[in-house]
């Protein structure tokens, strides 16, 4: 594997056949400087970007073509220009030179110096690479989303809980639930409390955010992984390649998901990163240690497989050294890592060990047909099924690097999680072992990038002078190489949109939160929410702090009110037990008599310690005053029921409340479809 000698804690026969592609290896603190302006410039660049594009009056995703072709003429360009800027910074043009050249130019021969490149060059090349991915980001996802508000997937599904967290750190930032009142988060919430942060700077709504946070978040990611493959590698085109390919695997694979995308981005970094760690090396063991931990605050799943590779990678260094120190240097790991996870988690884990609660188990209860495949990128696109051939062929032939053998373990422990989840089902539960497709391609799209430059430094020249050939030859093969790559990124990356369609298209038909459609049909009742909303917080003087028991999960994303009960058990936090609220709140719709229900619930609240709800928002029909029809007799709610290990795994169950329970104690309207139940105090 190409990377510098003295950033490399292996061994000195593995540094001997080491050849540096570029001088460009980084000491720590030009990584720690050009990590943190990296992320700067690519935070306000993509901030501004998704402003521009954001007040466009492009016509609908789903209803032309228009943004399809904008998104495939963006990233073409972009690929072009990274591709050239890449070559152009190994071999430069004539025009970008400063001075003469020293050295053998280009050649990749041990000792080859870079030509001295202009000033203006030299800052403009590493601009376009350290930036590229970003832009990458923000063109596969922000231009197919320009004209509607909403993230792939609208906000349906899953994607109305994640919403829903998100407005819930918008109104009240901190590490609250976002469902139960007074309840510390039992999801991971340091993506969201960031994004709740910049919507409170930018007056954002909540739901607004969501679609910039995650294309900023995602976009920043990708571009600040460049200067730590850098870091690694020691050359800035092998990183900037690097950094492109993840963001163009991970939009495609998980972008539906942007805090589980960001932790997956940095696994294959961050796996290296540990060996080196646990071979000594100081810098690398402080980047593990915070890898890990802020990992544990934004995706539990990705840090539990990140942290079991760390152990393997640790046992098998021990091994092979005969020694104990991997061990320590393990638990220093350990210690250090726990410590940051701790800031966010320390909260929920102190509840959940001195409060009654209910199963901790439920967000595992998920087993959908792919999670029973084994996730083979090799045959899913041809770009990346090439990648990966290549990476199993050379982590084989490059199993004693001390690098390669450490993306091989993380490969291992990833396959082995999937098989796991497999397993465990007969205990009733799984892994989601699906989701760890998106790792396992990221780590196969990373080992082919650096298998191909590994090949390009070692044997390129090795083959081109023992075939009695100039060394101008080796650049010949660079170009050649160059364009194959650019041409396999250019269809790869470009196809990104189409691969997400689906979700592309119900973020234009699901109506958003000002009550509109973006594809410009009319909306679903979602439309009535604005003035939902305006009789509750007129009736409850406002909605912090207010409990509403409902269905409406949609409405429920929208606005920050708290909730009585969360929509499934799979994103209900233990502490507010959702099985026996469920119990709880069949019981009231059994009840007819007005002082009866009023009473119900508040036992409840005394003897479980729920607050409450101050209203009901259920659907239905009150007796109306301009006509002679009836109202409805009940008013409907739906209970979410655990089916696992059935599949759909959740049952929504219509129960129905007597209307007359709500004839005294109550002021009640009627908006749209929806009846409002506002307890009176």
């Amino acid at each position: 594997m190409c990377k510098n000698e003295a950033m490399s804690s292996s061994s000195a026969t593995q540094a001997d056949r080491t050849v540096p592609f570029t001088k460009d290896a980084l000491s720590i603190r030009q990584t720690l400087v050009r990590f943190v302006v990296t992320g700067a410039l690519t935070f306000a660049g993509t901030t501004v970007g998704w402003y521009l594009m954001s007040h466009t009056n492009f016509p609908a995703f789903t209803n032309s073509f228009v943004l399809r072709g904008l998104t495939t003429a963006a990233i073409t360009v972009l690929v072009v220009l990274t591709g050239l800027a890449c070559y152009w910074w190994i071999y430069p043009a004539k025009w970008m030179l400063s001075g003469p050249t020293k050295g053998t130019r280009g050649t990749g021969a041990r000792g080859a110096q870079r030509p001295a490149l202009r000033g203006w060059a030299s800052v403009l090349l590493q601009l376009v690479m350290h930036l590229a991915p970003a832009v990458l980001v923000l063109a596969a996802l922000g231009i197919p989303l320009a004209a509607t508000q909403l993230y792939l997937g609208g906000i349906s599904v899953d994607q109305a809980f994640r919403t829903q967290f998100l407005t819930r750190m918008t109104d009240q930032l901190g590490w609250e639930d976002m469902a139960y009142i007074d309840q510390p988060s039992f999801y991971p919430g340091l993506w969201f409390f960031s994004g709740g942060l910049f919507a409170r700077t930018f007056g954002l709504a909540g739901w607004v955010a969501m679609q910039p946070w995650a294309i900023i978040t995602m976009a920043m990611t990708a571009s600040m992984l460049v200067p730590v493959w850098q870091r690694i590698s020691g050359s800035l085109p092998t990183a900037s390649a690097l950094a492109m390919v993840t963001a163009a695997v991970t939009l495609t694979v998980g972008g539906d998901e942007p805090y589980a995308a960001i932790v997956a981005m940095g696994m294959p970094p961050a796996f290296i990163l540990a060996g080196r760690a646990l071979h000594g090396g100081r810098a690398a063991l402080l980047g593990s240690i915070i890898y890990l931990g802020l990992s544990a605050n934004l995706y539990t799943l990705y840090t539990a497989i990140s942290a079991l590779t760390v152990v393997v990678i640790a046992v098998v260094t021990a091994i092979a050294v005969r020694g104990i120190k991997p061990l320590i240097r393990l638990v220093t790991i350990g210690v250090g890592s726990i410590a940051i996870a701790l800031l966010g988690w320390a909260p929920y884990l102190w509840s959940l060990a001195t409060k009654p609660h209910g199963p901790t188990s439920t967000a595992q209860h998920y087993l959908p047909e792919v999670a029973t495949q084994v996730p083979t990128p090799f045959f899913e696109s041809a770009a990346i099924g090439i990648l990966s051939v290549i990476a199993l062929i050379w982590m084989v032939f490059r199993r004693k690097d001390g690098d390669v053998r450490t993306l091989t373990l993380g490969l291992f422990v990833c396959y082995a999680w999937v098989i796991l989840s497999l397993l465990v089902t007969v205990f009733g539960t799984t892994l989601l072992g699906f989701r760890v497709a998106v790792p396992i391609s990221i780590i196969l799209a990373v080992s082919g990038v650096l298998a191909i430059t590994d090949w390009r430094l070692v044997h390129v020249p090795q083959f081109t002078v023992a075939a009695g050939r100039k060394p101008e030859n080796g650049v010949l093969v660079s170009r050649v190489m160059a364009i194959m790559i650019a041409v396999c990124g250019i269809h790869y990356a470009t196809q990104i949109p189409f691969v997400h369609e689906s979700y592309i298209d119900t973020a234009y038909t699901d109506t958003d939160g000002d009550g509109k459609r973006a594809d410009k049909l009319p909306g679903d009742s979602a439309v009535y929410y604005s003035q939902v909303d305006e009789v509750l917080s007129k009736e409850l003087g406002g909605r912090s702090g207010k409990v509403l028991l409902t269905d409406e999960k949609t409405f429920m994303a929208y606005y920050p009110y708290h909730a009585y009960q969360a929509f499934t058990t799979h994103y209900a936090n233990p502490l507010g037990d959702f099985a026996r609220r469920n119990e709880e709140i069949e019981g009231w719709s059994k009840i007819t008599n007005p002082t009866d229900l009023l009473a119900a619930m508040d036992n409840a609240e005394k003897a479980n310690g729920w607050k409450a709800p101050d209203a009901l928002l259920l659907r239905g029909q009150l007796n109306p005053t301009d006509s002679k029809k009836d109202g409805d007799n009940a008013f409907t709610y739906l209970v979410a029921d655990d089916l696992y290990p059935s599949q759909p795994n959740v049952r929504f169950r219509p129960i129905q409340f007597d209307a007359s329970a709500f004839s005294e104690g109550w002021n009640l309207h009627q908006v749209g479809p929806f009846v409002i139940a506002v307890r009176q105090r």
